[in-house]
């Protein structure tokens, strides 16, 4: 357990622990598997670990319930395990394992331990509810009382316990330079993924007269999608012949399709599970991206969407807060179908606009390149391990009782 860091220069050897599904195509398992590759390719040792690994019970009610109320539990306790073999950077999201870093800043020497966000709960917990008031979707009582508040508290905790907090939008930067003061926190975007930067060059010219919109998204309220289908009907009512393509939702198709008014459904295509390429064809074909989320973290499907020229119409969080202006790289609109829709019918009906705000969006969206991020995090791993300074007493074993106590549970 005890080891001194490696010299400025050296490689490095890396512990990331993801509470998320293995999933390279997925959000936060995508940003996992991305680092790793391209850290492994810069010769760093990296392990790599999701939430098949942390030893959640098999049966699949009490793993649902497991992952949702003790996964700082869980996860802490591989990482013990995991800890002893030498990493000079541990990291883990969301807090989870605020309880193994807690222990290890005992330690005397030890590894940087930083703690990913991929945007604060606190805040899409405030949008799901706030839609859920409005009548815009459904919030279970676990959520409201339990999950959610768990959630963000974790969040608090593990930027408490961590060297280095890495955000990856400004608002989530803020937030927590006000709370905590005195803790080192880094924004550092995700990258859009290498077969989709690639695939971009083979996208049809900027100026697509198919009225084709899409939306890549989870079917969840703080994504905006309640506001969906009355800015699909407004869009057609104006253009008969507009389509609409989904996918990303985890919904069914039949559950989708009755959400969208009658005369509309026939020009819907709802997408199955699809692969990185069969997305990349889609971004290639569509005129608009459709992103009227609440709450984003960063938002990639977005910034994806537009590597391959697609004009978007965003709402104002993530990835569009940050780097887009309405207008001018993209529609920044509140959420209702009225804004959305209206966005949507001023892009098709002015081609020549909608192409410039398509390419202004795109040289932002191709910045995001995953070499740049890359070097951003191996950079912050190499300057932040000499800044921290664990408590000059004889180091501490970890054990498993160790990780025993209340904390693990969040009491």
């Amino acid at each position: 357990m005890t080891h001194p860091f490696p010299l400025a220069g050296q490689p490095l050897r890396v512990l990331l622990l993801s509470h998320s599904p293995d999933d390279e195509n997925a959000g936060a398992s995508r940003i996992y598997h991305m680092l790793a590759t391209g850290l492994r390719a810069r010769g760093h040792r990296i392990d790599l670990f999701h939430l098949e690994a942390m030893g959640l019970p098999r049966e699949p009610h009490l793993a649902r319930l497991a992952q949702r109320l003790l996964m700082p539990r869980y996860l802490s306790r591989f990482g013990l395990r995991q800890a002893g073999q030498g990493y000079d950077v541990i990291m883990a999201s969301s807090g989870m394992a605020a309880p193994l870093f807690a222990r290890m800043r005992r330690a005397q020497t030890r590894a940087l331990l930083v703690n990913h966000l991929h945007g604060l709960a606190i805040y899409d917990h405030a949008a799901a509810m706030n839609e859920a008031m409005l009548g815009h979707g459904r919030a279970s009582l676990s959520a409201r009382l339990i999950t959610g508040p768990a959630q963000a508290r974790w969040d608090a905790r593990g930027v408490d316990a961590a060297d280095l907090t890495i955000v990856q939008n400004r608002r989530d930067l803020g937030d927590l330079r006000e709370r905590f003061p005195s803790a080192t926190v880094q924004m550092i975007p995700p990258a859009v993924h290498p077969e989709v930067f690639a695939a971009r060059a083979l996208a049809a010219p900027l100026d697509r007269r198919a009225p084709l919109l899409a939306w890549f998204a989870a079917w969840q309220p703080r994504k905006g999608c309640h506001y969906l289908p009355g800015a699909f009907r407004i869009v057609r009512a104006a253009h008969p012949e507009a389509r609409l393509a989904i996918g990303g939702t985890g919904a069914s198709p039949a559950d989708l399709i009755g959400r969208f008014a009658v005369e509309d459904r026939a020009a819907i295509d709802v997408l199955p599970r699809i692969s990185v390429a069969e997305q990349a064809a889609l971004f290639g074909r569509a005129a608009i991206i459709v992103f009227p989320s609440l709450s984003e973290g960063f938002g990639l499907a977005l910034a994806e969407a537009m590597c391959f020229g697609l004009a978007a119409v965003a709402g104002a969080t993530g990835f569009a807060a940050d780097f887009l202006a309405d207008g001018r790289e993209a529609r920044i609109v509140p959420p209702s179908s009225e804004h959305i829709g209206r966005a949507i019918i001023d892009l098709l009906g002015d081609p020549a606009a909608r192409g410039r705000i398509a390419a202004a969006g795109r040289r932002i969206a191709c910045d995001l390149a995953l070499d740049r991020m890359i070097s951003a995090y191996e950079g912050a791993f190499q300057r932040e391990r000499f800044h921290a300074v664990p408590v000059q007493h004889p180091g501490i074993r970890l054990a498993d009782s160790d990780l025993n106590s209340s904390q693990m549970t969040g009491g």
